[in-house]
């Protein structure tokens, strides 16, 4: 006999709500293989063989800087390094030239304490460049033209310092700018190689010791602050050491971030980015330099503004990465034409871009059949 089932008492399972994460929306305000193929005019150019073209690059006006801070990726630079108008000019002439539309001051040092980089930036915005900045926030009143900039990163560092600075963010009222920021944590300094903690600089000429501070209280108020004023907000780690410290440090992120929602609520706009931390890397395969170039202090272009990231490059860009001189950007590029010219081969134990480029790598191996997915 057929039994008869009674649909009415089937429980149909509830459909799943998907969530985007925080750490997924982080996405759009840092580099990643993500936002890369956003570009896939640039990847294509790529893959068939012709000269790149950078989707951006990165300048560096200045070495100087008013903090010292115990993470600091170029604590062994030259302090009075500083370029020119002139210079900075030419390198944006030339990008434009190459078909690159955005551009990012970043540091070195403290890009604020250039004393003609609002001519700089009015000089690129009338070129018709897209303009981030990093800063860390302290001298934001310098500034004339954030009218001119597309966005601004302001490092989160005040927290930690002895004397905590204010953000003026008084000065982007009324602007078409977007304001976002980045936090470093640091733990385990005492095993730290700095210079800025251990004082062994290459060139002790106008250092002096890190004066920033590591507190659970004030990683809590900083994600408090920018919850407060809706500031998107990337929360990193000091990636110059042990990948196994780093690891620790992440997970003491994520306890500090979980104790926050815990008495607050979820966070709206600060995130964990880690999406670019990989322990090891594929190969030593580079194609950064067809990606995001970097202008330095010392007149020269670097593959990327991150090879010092890597614990042996001891806390400063070297020859290894560099590309040319200023003046030779456009001679540079027009060489890179077919896959054996373009790709360079970097030995970096921490390569921050290591996703991007294993894209990249996958974009030229040779593949059959590639009417199927």
């Amino acid at each position: 006999m057929e039994q008869k089932i009674d649909i009415s008492r089937i429980v149909k399972p509830k459909k799943k709500e998907y969530v985007v994460d925080n750490q997924i929306k982080g996405r759009s305000f840092s580099s990643n293989h993500a936002k890369l193929l956003k570009h896939m005019d640039r990847l294509i150019e790529i893959q068939d063989g012709k000269r790149p073209r950078p989707v951006m690059f990165h300048m560096s006006p200045c070495n100087p800087c008013n903090l010292t801070c115990s993470f600091c990726c170029f604590a062994n630079r030259a302090m009075s390094e500083m370029l020119t108008v002139q210079q900075m000019k030419s390198a944006i002439d030339q990008f434009y030239d190459l078909g690159v539309r955005g551009m990012e001051f970043t540091g070195g040092g403290e890009p604020t304490l250039h004393p003609k980089l609002d001519e700089v930036i009015e000089y690129a915005y009338n070129k018709g460049f897209k303009i981030g900045i990093c800063t860390n926030g302290s001298k934001l009143k310098k500034v004339k033209n954030w009218h001119m900039i597309t966005w601004v990163r302001l490092g989160m560092y005040s927290w930690d310092e002895k004397k905590p600075y204010p953000y003026h963010l008084e000065v982007f009222e009324g602007l078409d700018i977007e304001v976002t920021a980045a936090y470093v944590w640091d733990g385990a300094t005492e095993t730290s190689t700095n210079p800025n903690i251990t004082g062994e600089w290459e060139d002790p000429k106008a250092k002096r010791l890190a004066s920033n501070e590591y507190k659970e209280e004030n990683f809590l108020k900083m994600l408090a602050w920018v919850e407060q004023n809706k500031i998107p907000c990337r929360i990193a780690f000091n990636a110059i050491k042990d990948p196994k410290i780093v690891a620790q440090d992440i997970e003491t992120i994520k306890g500090l971030i979980a104790k926050h929602e815990a008495e607050h609520g979820k966070l709206e706009y600060a995130f964990l980015s880690d999406f670019n931390f990989k322990g090891e890397r594929r190969n030593n395969h580079c194609y950064m330099h067809g990606v995001k170039p970097c202008v330095f202090t010392d007149g020269n272009v670097y593959v990327c503004p991150s090879a010092e990231l890597a614990p042996e490059n001891n806390y400063h860009v070297n020859d290894d990465f560099k590309l040319c001189d200023i003046e030779g950007i456009t001679e540079f590029y027009n060489t890179q034409v077919g896959t054996d010219n373009f790709r360079r081969h970097h030995d970096c134990s921490f390569c921050k871009y290591a996703y991007q480029n294993e894209l990249i790598d996958d974009i030229l191996m040779p593949t059959k059949h590639n009417e199927f997915a």
